[in-house]
């Protein structure tokens, strides 16, 4: 891709004038590095090719280095100093390139954008830095996008959670309503049980009153009975002794009369010594 090609025609792209001669060999040795992909070895040569600070050349592949490894924070603040240490406007256009492109390595889409305008205008021919303007402004469009639709997305499971969560509570609301009918269903049929035990207990208490009730209702009238009929019998044996005791007067009676009467005839019997016997002519 352009977007990171870039850098390694930048690289090579230094001028040479004005370095001393150590400086040239290590600059070069850091090049070389650099080319077999060595990155390591060509930060430490680009390194300690700079004499001071104000050592354009050295800081810029150094950074280029930096990137290579991907170690891109760190090439991001190379580049980010080095646009302010460049002395001409080519070589600032340059380090704005290489720092939108660190930001691209980062997905950092707009700060990448700012960074290519910012070498445009100081390098407005540069079709490269133009080409990665272009993809970077896509990638961002598509990240807004992304962020939108994620946006989106996490407004919907919000929605959907908080969904769940209405749904969840009035399940719980449902549930607790359900329990506490199921309680008072319980009461009440505890209530009702309980009702119906008392019930069953006075009726069983009424009935074994009146059991009690019949049974010495019962046992008077065995008692009245026995009672009655020994008053028969005793009525029966009074009778008895009374007719017994009749018959025997009327036998006295009629031994009396019966001797009453012997009297009489004997009586009647003998002849008196006054009378006389005298036939009747009839």
């Amino acid at each position: 891709m352009k977007v990171y090609a870039v850098i390694g025609m930048i690289v090579f792209t230094n001028c040479l004038l004005g370095q001393s001669k150590s400086q040239k060999i290590t600059l070069q040795e850091g090049n070389d590095a650099y080319s077999k992909g060595d990155y390591s070895s060509a930060t430490e040569k680009y390194t300690a090719a700079k004499e001071n600070d104000a050592y354009f050349k050295a800081d810029f592949n150094s950074g280029n280095s930096l990137y290579k490894q991907k170690l891109f924070e760190e090439a991001t603040n190379q580049f980010n100093a080095l646009v302010n240490t460049a002395e001409s406007n080519i070589d600032r256009a340059k380090a704005y390139h290489n720092l939108g492109n660190s930001f691209m390595s980062q997905k950092k889409y707009e700060n990448a954008v700012s960074a290519y305008k910012n070498a445009l205008k100081n390098n407005p021919t540069d079709s490269d830095t133009r080409y990665n303007l272009s993809y970077a402004l896509e990638m961002l469009k598509q990240q807004e996008q992304q962020n939108q639709d994620q946006d989106k997305d996490d407004q919907q499971d919000k929605d959907q959670q908080n969904k769940d969560q209405q749904n969840k509570d009035q399940q719980n609301k449902d549930q607790q309503n359900k329990e506490q009918q199921n309680k008072e269903q319980q009461n009440k049929e505890q209530q009702n049980k309980e009702q119906q035990d008392k019930e069953q207990q006075n009726k069983e208490q009424q009935n074994k009153e009146q059991q009690n009730k019949d049974q010495q209702n019962k046992e008077q009238q065995n008692k009245d009975q026995q009672n009655k009929e020994q008053q028969n019998k005793d009525q029966q044996e009074k009778g008895q002794i009374s007719r017994q005791q009749a018959i025997k007067d009327l036998e006295a009676i009629n031994n009396a009369e019966k001797k009453t009467l012997l009297k009489l005839q004997k009586k009647k019997a003998k002849p008196s010594k006054n009378n006389k016997s005298s036939d009747k002519d009839w």
